[in-house]
């Protein structure tokens, strides 16, 4: 026979396990909503360029030095259709779950007197899957 005090404890039990389940809940939500949050466990190569920098370089008027000075010499130097054209690469693979993995370049050009004439960010490396780790084992 049940006493009144353990009707009680067992009310106390199944209200201790609904709230834990509803804070497990709102915990993952939280984490698949979350854009920006980043752990110590992410993994990140290349140089991050937020937009902000890229609309700094003015056509016209931001030289090369000024673009080294704000992000950094580039690691990827190219000569096309007489233009030279810088591409800082960017990639965080996030240890959250429910983060999108981020893949980007950062493309400065620069006319023969070292003059930027156009700046962009694009999505991913052409002709790479975007992973680094599947790209270094040749996949």
């Amino acid at each position: 026979m049940r006493t009144r005090s353990s009707k009680g404890i067992n009310f106390l039990n199944k209200v201790s396990v609904f709230a834990a389940a509803a804070l497990s809940v709102t915990l993952l939500s939280g984490c698949a909503a979350a854009k920006k949050v980043t752990s110590g466990l992410d993994y990140s190569t290349g140089t991050y360029v937020t937009q902000q920098q890229v609309d700094s370089f003015q056509k016209g008027k931001t030289r090369q030095a000024d673009v080294i000075a704000a992000i950094g010499n580039p690691p990827q130097k190219a000569e096309i259709m007489g233009k030279e054209v810088w591409t800082y690469t960017y990639t965080l693979i996030p240890a959250l779950p429910f983060q999108p993995n981020k893949f980007e370049n950062t493309v400065v050009e620069f006319d023969k007197k070292g003059v930027v004439v156009n700046a962009y960010k694009t999505g991913g490396t052409p002709g790479q899957s975007g992973n680094p780790l599947i790209n270094a084992a040749g996949m």
